[in-house]
């Protein structure tokens, strides 16, 4: 019986493990979260690079280019400033 419940935690720790994972992946890819002409707000993890160029996408369809302004926790801020 003994070894029941240690194969159930063990189960439990990587289901945990997993899931933490997969939600950590989602987390990593920058996206636009808000944006015009003028600005863009691009949600990021860590990568500030990966965040920039999703700026520059954004920018470039307004004929822009992005400024780095100011970060939050997990928000860039970009000014779209005309070439």
């Amino acid at each position: 019986m003994t070894g029941a419940p240690r194969l159930r935690s063990a189960s439990w720790l990587l289901l945990s493990i997993l899931i933490g994972s997969i939600c950590y992946g989602c987390v990593e890819k920058p996206f636009l979260s808000a944006g015009d002409a003028k600005s863009a707000e691009v949600g990021y993890g860590r990568d500030l690079t990966a965040a920039t160029e999703v700026a520059k996408e954004h920018c470039a369809r307004y004929d822009r280019v992005p400024r780095f302004l100011d970060s939050s926790e997990n928000i860039a801020f970009f000014a779209c400033e005309p070439r």
